[in-house]
């Protein structure tokens, strides 16, 4: 078997028989690989307990034949320690990003762009402002979305291709300009494009022009961007919707242990 050398961020942990376990690395040069760590969790194993949230030199053998993967060693090259404040809130939405890349990347496909985007997000998240951590993962999650084919479209109608001027509602109350976002279709949808049935996001104007901004601005200019956490949360909410929507992956567990750090007063950005 050939031996691999990757750079890599361990995705998921899995124990596998007796004292050994299945370890989910996003690499460099490889794309997504679950690799077979043989009695890694044994406290003689010379490879030590593997860090999440840290990149790590990887040496790999390769079976041609089955596509089995065995680690042969490990190296730590930078570990991300979310000390600075708003600690439970990095570990979450860093969480919430490596969730991501599990559900959706395929084995054996290299991400090189991805894989670059991914170390920028973790070393922001590890040292941008707390106030800025909504911003950087929402424009992650656009990002990552949009690299894998699931861009969602917050230009204009996504049936007709009608700008935002022409398609956006007025709330018959307050005279606020609104709009609807299908997750079916993956974007806003204008009035004469609507169909009987199908299900809508109300999403406020001022939402539509921030996850906009966040969609073309770099993942550094969005750390700067401080989104009020009601804001973020239901930013958030429609963006998991099309998420679960278009790819079928299931819920985010880390975005969920943000409501939980909310519902106990702990304020993550």
């Amino acid at each position: 078997m050939p031996q691999v050398r990757s750079e890599g961020i361990i995705l998921k942990i899995v124990n596998w028989k007796e004292n050994s376990r299945i370890v989910t690395f996003f690499t460099d040069n490889a794309g997504k690989q679950s690799i077979i760590d043989r009695g890694g969790r044994s406290l003689k194993s010379k490879r030590g307990r593997l860090q999440s949230f840290s990149l790590l030199d990887i040496g790999y053998f390769k079976s041609e034949k089955s596509g089995t993967g065995y680690l042969s060693d490990v190296e730590p090259l930078e570990q991300f320690s979310f000390e600075k404040e708003g600690t439970l809130g990095r570990l979450a939405f860093a969480s919430a990003a490596l969730e991501i890349l599990n559900d959706l990347l395929a084995e054996d496909e290299p991400h090189p762009e991805l894989y670059d985007l991914t170390v920028q997000f973790l070393r922001l998240a590890d040292r941008a402002p707390k106030g800025g951590l909504y911003g950087l993962f929402i424009a992650y999650f656009l990002k990552t979305l949009s690299y894998l084919g699931y861009r969602p479209n917050f230009a204009g109608c996504v049936a007709c291709g009608k700008g935002k001027e022409a398609v956006s509602l007025n709330n018959g109350v307050t005279g606020e300009p609104f709009f609807l976002f299908s997750p079916e279709r993956g974007g806003i949808v204008c009035l004469s494009c609507q169909m009987m049935g199908e299900y809508y996001i109300r999403l406020q104007f001022e939402h539509q022009e921030m996850i906009y901004g966040l969609q073309t601005a770099s993942l550094a200019e969005a750390a700067a961007v401080k989104v009020r956490m009601d804001d973020g949360d239901e930013i958030l909410e429609l963006l998991t919707s099309f998420f679960k929507y278009q790819t079928e992956a299931k819920e985010l567990k880390s975005l969920k242990f943000l409501e939980k750090l909310k519902r106990v007063g702990r304020n993550p950005s």
